[in-house]
């Protein structure tokens, strides 16, 4: 009977408590005091849909409440058990050091929506103009004040960022936003600080009902492993 090709499954880089894991069929490769979590499974059978990638995320969000973990790309794969070693052999220090940086801190996602421009959208959408004058009248003006609501919003998230900043240990933001999303960030926040940083959230939202607050988390740090 021919042998089925397997493949290693990377699901994340953790520290050596990871030794205590069990949570087959995941399982823990060592080296020194750091482990990178694993699945084999059969290469003839993968697959790349949605219901394995929920279930790839639902894995590390168990192994968040248990470990600090880097988590890794949905569809790592390896050669084998011999190349993660490898792997964990050649950024060793670099694990070592981002498993510091975030040793203590869950991740947090903010997207903040517009409802003012979405409701000018569909008031503008509602409107029926005469003649091809009105109709170029009615689009000058919707580009403005589309401009001057853009430029509020972009002045008002600045400041809403840099108080989260000043209760997280790093954030990003997404420098793209497109539609009624006028920011998208995420946030770094010490275990202790979590309930207090979602109380801060709410607080904003009450002071700036002009916008519309998603607060999601705590999450894996999946925004804050780098490049590597």
């Amino acid at each position: 009977m021919k042998e089925e090709p397997m493949l290693t499954c990377l699901y994340a880089i953790v520290g050596h408590s990871a030794k205590e894991l069990n949570m087959r069929p995941l399982y823990p490769v060592t080296y020194k005091d750091i482990a990178a979590i694993v699945e084999t499974v059969c290469k003839e059978r993968l697959a790349f849909d949605q219901k394995s990638a929920i279930e790839y995320g639902m894995a590390l969000e168990v192994l968040n409440e248990k470990l600090t973990l880097l988590p890794c790309r949905f569809g790592t794969f390896l050669q084998d058990e011999s190349a993660v070693l490898q792997l964990l052999q050649e950024h060793y220090f670099f694990y070592k050091k981002k498993l510091e940086e975030i040793r203590g801190k869950q991740e947090f996602g903010l997207k903040i929506l517009s409802e003012k421009s979405v409701q000018a959208h569909n008031a503008n959408n509602g409107k029926q103009c005469k003649d091809g004058r009105e109709y170029l009248l009615q689009k000058f003006y919707d580009y403005r004040g589309d401009e001057e609501r853009r430029r509020v919003n972009r002045k008002t998230v600045d400041v809403i960022h840099e108080e989260l900043q000043k209760l997280s240990s790093m954030s990003v933001k997404d420098v793209e936003t497109r539609g009624q999303v006028v920011f998208s960030g995420n946030y770094l926040v010490e275990d202790g600080a979590k309930s207090f940083f979602c109380s801060k959230v709410k607080v904003l939202q009450g002071v700036y009902p002009e916008l519309r607050f998603l607060l999601t988390g705590p999450w894996p740090p999946y925004n804050f492993v780098g490049e590597n």
